[in-house]
């Protein structure tokens, strides 16, 4: 008989943990699993396979009580060999009834896709969770080494680095786009995404003297804000917002580069599918993920963290064709660590060691 996996998270749209798990639904299910994948917000954007419990519709009908009852239900009621919980959990008196009411008798592996573990568990709900008893079946991944570290020496649990991989759909690629001569920029329109940072960057920098664009592809809340920029700077004929789309590889295949110049990260899956997509990238040394993807001036440039100044020279370097031309045939260096293979199997043998 097949193992029962059910893939818990917020939501299957916009961001890099749900991209990981639509991934790993498809991958998952090819190789035999019965997957679930049960969906905290009703908000579907990537493809899947398996059976999805969207709980976002019954929070819109039923009380907070009720709808609970209706959580708790469904985990007693499937027995489940694995639940691989990919939310936020920052709530601490939500997640310790979860823990010791729906997930007491589960094997459960917790991932955590943030380096800003306070922020991912709220200030004390990571280490005391992590240290109730109630659980013998309990793993703590990590989706990268730096985050690891962190978890090990801050808050002294152990915790298991498996990176997310990349599942390209190679038909999804080949679309054209209008846009000609341009870098990118890919993620959702929020603070610690730093777009702001990316356009006066990109302004200050020569690529707009060679008719290069830069385009930022993603919805949320700093929209306007990053408008008002590009009018103030004087580049809306340089600098386009785009909206989210569940399909970027067309724009970032196209792209010269595509440009990371986040606060903060997890693991930016984007890094890896432009690389993959043989596009040489641009990225902040920030916290976490990107020194373990780019091979700095072998696929791409890692940029002293939150240096501007280093940030413009790194996007000028992209007008020295030579040096271009060597980032790009390189851009396949060390992707072999994160292929679906290496990293699927790494999940098959967490699950023999539960």
């Amino acid at each position: 008989m097949s193992k029962k996996i059910c893939l818990l998270t917020t939501s299957l749209s916009s961001g890099g943990a749900e991209k990981l798990v639509a991934n790993m639904s498809v991958v998952l299910s090819d190789k035999g699993y019965n997957v679930t994948i049960f969906i905290m917000e009703n908000d579907v954007d990537y493809e899947y396979k398996g059976e999805l419990y969207n709980f976002g519709l019954d929070k819109v009908k039923f009380s907070k009580i009720k709808s609970f009852f209706k959580f708790r239900t469904f985990f007693k009621q499937h027995t489940f060999d694995y639940v691989i919980d990919h939310r936020l959990r920052d709530k601490y008196f939500k997640e310790l009834i979860f823990s010791k009411l729906v997930f007491n008798k589960c094997k459960v592996i917790y991932c955590i896709h943030n380096f800003r573990l306070k922020y991912y568990f709220s200030f004390i709900n990571y280490p005391v969770l992590a240290r109730l008893p109630h659980s013998k079946f309990r793993t703590f991944v990590s989706v990268s080494k730096a985050i690891e570290n962190k978890v090990k020496s801050k808050l002294k649990i152990d915790s298991t680095t498996v990176y997310n991989f990349f599942n390209l759909n190679k038909s999804l690629c080949n679309n054209d786009n209008e846009y000609e001569n341009y870098i990118i920029g890919v993620g959702r329109l929020t603070e610690i995404k730093q777009f702001d940072v990316l356009i006066e960057s990109f302004g200050a920098s020569n690529l707009k003297y060679k008719n290069i664009k830069l385009l930022i592809l993603g919805s949320g809340p700093c929209k306007n804000q990053l408008h008002k920029l590009i009018i103030n700077l004087n580049l809306e004929a340089h600098v386009k917002l785009l909206p989210f789309t569940d399909n970027p590889y067309p724009l970032i295949k196209k792209a010269k580069a595509l440009v990371l110049s986040s606060k903060v990260e997890g693991f930016p899956m984007v890094l890896l599918e432009a690389l993959k997509l043989n596009t040489p990238v641009i990225s902040f040394n920030c916290k976490s993920g990107p020194n373990e993807i780019i091979k700095d001036e072998v696929n791409g440039i890692l940029v002293e963290d939150q240096n501007q100044d280093k940030l413009i020279c790194a996007l000028n370097k992209l007008l020295d064709e030579d040096y271009y031309n060597h980032l790009k045939l390189n851009t396949s260096v060390g992707l072999e660590a994160f292929s679906k293979e290496t990293i699927i199997n790494q999940w098959e043998k967490l699950f023999t060691q539960m």
